[in-house]
């Protein structure tokens, strides 16, 4: 529920009359909702209307709940008790409060919890326990709770988990467990929630998931296992969770993904493995899925792709390798991307690529290939990619482009150029040509010469055909020539729209916030996919999400 769930209360209750005295510093709405917040609140308001049925306590300074605390508003539904400088719960604080669905204790000073103060709450749907400072929890706090479907527990210093802790949680649809200091999981930590469609583990310490982990939780749609320190994955770790939807492993020390890992998984749409190790990718990694939209592996250091490793996954529309190591592509890489339409490649190692390199991607409308070391391109490269918009070829170490290359391109809006190798000789007069006729397609920053020496600068759209040498004056070189001065942000992009917004910036994964206290982590970037939501930075296995440049409508910028 968390705070959807509270307006939903709400609205259930908004037809009830309040009737009774309103608590000092507190508000009696005209339905049965009170609200009291205020620093001069340093115990719980009394008395509460006794038909209340939502009661919000909020940024007091109330340091603990009593026996009996709500004991004349028997009828409360929904209770929230939220920043304030609450350290202690008395073991009979909630006793007379039996309707009650909705409990929220987060963003308190709880250290602990007497084992049985839920035991009166057998109808408790949601229980709302995160940043606070738990430092454990016990199967005796959720023995009575077998109506609760949510249990946030994320933000605290919770460092394990107790055998059983969850085994009476059978309606458990959302468990929530990030930002704690877990570094190791019992094997059968969860294997009583059948229903369980969200686990949410990310930004702890762990380092292994024990076989057959997820084996009873054959409803699981969403995992997010990012932001750890997670070295190996067991081949057979998501045999059972064939509803799974969303992925969340990136951010972790993962050097390899064993074949097959992911063939159970065909309901699969998003997967991230961005910030890891990864070092190659086996054919046989990725089998048949139909839904997968999104896969998201920048920054590894896969230094080749196999022919066809992602073929299985035909309706991919977004293909992220940027920050990679890559030299080459083999042929038929992406053989089968049929439906992709953005693809970053860029900040690689790569230094040419095949005629038919881009082959099985017609609906192709992003590539980013900026920062590579590229210094020629096939005249045929972006023939089968006919609705290209947006193409990224800064910060190479291009000298020239064949005539034509841009021909089968009917589509294109924006061609980045700037800072490349150009010689301008009579050889360059094709490309002066093209820029002449398309001005409004290379963006703010036009391509300037780097050799001959006299024309170090200059903008080769303005060159004239009398200022060029037939050949180079100078000798065949094993290296490009100087790049000119540096021209724009050669990581960034213009701030057009793109078609994934999303990839503005690192994919987030499952709600939360905070640093990533994982260690062995190296550097800092900046947010991660709607749903792998951690904090900020790229240390290894702590980032809190990406922190990617906008490549504006020219495609994503990881």
């Amino acid at each position: 529920m968390e705070q959807g769930g509270w307006r939903l209360l709400l609205l259930l209750v908004g037809f009830q009359l309040a009737h009774g005295q309103c608590p000092e510093q507190c508000q009696c709405v005209r339905t049965a909702q009170v609200e009291c917040s205020g620093a001069g609140i340093t115990a719980v308001p009394s008395p509460i209307p006794v038909n209340a049925m939502t009661l919000q306590i909020i940024n007091t300074r109330i340091t603990e709940l009593g026996e009996a605390s709500f004991g004349n508003a028997s009828l409360l539904i929904g209770l929230r008790i939220e920043k304030n400088d609450l350290s202690r719960v008395s073991p009979g604080a909630f006793r007379h409060l039996p309707d009650l669905r909705y409990l929220s204790l987060a963003s308190n000073k709880l250290q602990e919890l007497p084992v049985q103060v839920f035991q009166p709450l057998g109808k408790l749907e949601s229980l709302l326990l995160s940043s606070n400072q738990l430092l454990r929890v016990e199967p005796s706090h959720f023995a009575h709770l077998s109506n609760l479907k949510e249990l946030q527990l994320h933000g605290n210093n919770l460092h394990e988990l107790t055998e059983g802790v969850f085994d009476q949680l059978a309606s458990l649809t959302k468990l929530n467990l990030a930002r704690n200091n877990i570094d190791r999981l019992p094997p059968q930590a969860f294997e009583r929630l059948p229903r369980l469609q969200v686990l949410r583990l990310y930004e702890n310490r762990l380092r292994q998931i024990p076989a057959g982990a997820f084996d009873g939780l054959p409803e699981l749609q969403e995992l997010g296992l990012h932001q750890n320190q997670l070295e190996t994955l067991s081949p057979e770790l998501f045999v059972h969770n064939g509803n799974l939807q969303k992925l969340y492993l990136s951010n972790n020390l993962l050097t390899a993904l064993p074949g097959g890992i992911f063939l159970p998984l065909r309901a699969l749409s998003k997967i991230t493995l961005h910030v890891n190790r990864l070092r190659d990718i086996s054919p046989a990694a990725f089998g048949p899925m139909p839904n997968l939209r999104e896969l998201w592996l920048y920054e590894n250091e896969l230094a080749t792709l196999p022919a066809a490793v992602f073929s299985n996954l035909t309706q991919l529309q977004l293909l992220v390798l940027s920050k990679n190591q890559l030299r080459t592509l083999a042929p038929g890489a992406f053989r089968g991307l049929g439906e992709l339409l953005e693809l970053s490649l860029h900040s690689n190692a790569l230094r040419r690529l095949d005629a038919e390199a881009l082959g099985g991607m017609p609906k192709l409308q992003n590539i980013s290939l900026q920062n590579n070391r590229l210094q020629t391109l096939p005249r045929g490269l972006f023939a089968a990619t006919p609705g290209l918009r947006h193409l990224q070829l800064h910060a190479n170490a291009l000298e020239n482009l064949p005539a034509g290359i841009f021909s089968p391109l009917a589509a294109l809006r924006e061609v980045k150029l700037h800072n490349n190798s150009w010689r301008c000789d009579q050889g360059i007069l094709p490309l002066r040509a093209w820029l002449e006729a398309n001005p409004q397609k290379v963006g703010e920053t036009p391509p300037l010469c780097a050799q001959p020496p006299p024309l170090r600068g200059a903008p080769i759209a303005q060159l004239r055909q009398d200022q060029l040498p037939a050949t180079p004056p100078w000798p065949h070189r094993r290296h490009p020539a100087p790049c000119p001065p540096l021209q724009g942000d050669i990581t960034g992009g213009h701030r057009g729209k793109f078609l994934h917004g999303a990839t503005a910036g690192y994919p987030q994964a499952p709600g939360g916030g905070g640093g990533g206290r994982g260690g062995g982590r190296r550097g800092a970037l900046g947010a991660d996919p709607p749903a792998e939501r951690g904090g900020g930075g790229r240390h290894r296995a702590g980032v809190r999400g990406p922190a990617l440049r906008s490549g504006g409508a020219g495609g994503l910028q990881l």
